[in-house]
């Protein structure tokens, strides 16, 4: 089977399955019900994870649970109600932060914020955006993150950009996408036809922005499809939403 074929509902393990342990502290930002950092938490993927997510209710009955099944004398976690523009990154290292399951604007901010709280420390990136890739791969290469490994994941009729990043990584990150395609695959080839509708309908009220954006897309499959690899030159970065 291709790896990069991802199946429904497999969203949270594949992101899970992208980690390499074993890291001092994980944080599952924007954790929702805390599945994802139940399971890093439950495979040593980390000495420590670290909840964080604004709304009380869930972030409650999540501590409830994280006590029942797994104890403090067995597992190291913490719970943090909180914006996560409100964290101060701890001067440590080894650190792993996940950002998943929120829009292309916030994430960027998220980004920004976490960057900007400890500009001395280096930590991995986790994101997993719904939506606007390209502006959060744009946001991940000024902030000189480099590419780890990345992949397609189709999730109950939706597709994600899974990227797992690290400033000392081998790859140089790629706007539209580098390992992560197979032009072969069908599902890869319907996915690069909704990124490509996506950004003709904003082409229609700013076309000076976002039709250069779809000319790299267009390069990336005539590439891909003669070649079956990504085309290495450098880019110019362009804005985008």
């Amino acid at each position: 089977m291709n790896k990069r074929l991802i199946r429904p509902g497999s969203r949270l393990d594949h992101l899970a399955a992208m980690i390499q342990p074993s890291y001092s502290t994980i944080w599952d930002c924007c954790c929702d019900h805390g599945h994802l950092g139940m399971r890093l938490l439950k495979e040593r993927c980390a000495d420590q994870v670290i909840f964080v997510d604004l709304l009380e209710n869930i972030m409650a009955a999540l501590a409830t649970k994280l006590a029942l099944d797994f104890p403090q004398d067995q597992y190291s976690y913490q719970v943090r109600c909180d914006d996560i523009k409100n964290i101060q990154v701890p001067a440590q290292e080894s650190q792993l932060f996940i950002i998943a399951g929120v829009g292309p604007h916030q994430t960027i901010e998220f980004i920004d914020s976490l960057c900007a709280s400890a500009p001395d420390t280096v930590f991995d990136l986790l994101i997993c955006s719904v939506h606007g890739n390209y502006a959060v791969r744009q946001a991940l290469i000024n902030q000189g993150y480099r590419l780890r490994e990345e992949r397609i994941v189709f999730d109950k009729n939706r597709f994600y950009e899974a990227i797992y990043l690290s400033k000392s990584a081998d790859q140089p990150l790629v706007e539209t996408g580098q390992q992560m395609w197979n032009w072969a695959d069908p599902v890869h080839r319907d996915y690069w036809h909704r990124a490509v509708g996506h950004y003709q309908q904003k082409a229609k009220k700013d076309p000076a922005q976002f039709l250069p954006i779809i000319k790299r897309y267009e390069l990336l499959r005539d590439s891909i499809s003669q070649t079956g690899q990504h085309p290495t030159t450098a880019s110019t970065l362009l804005p985008a939403s």
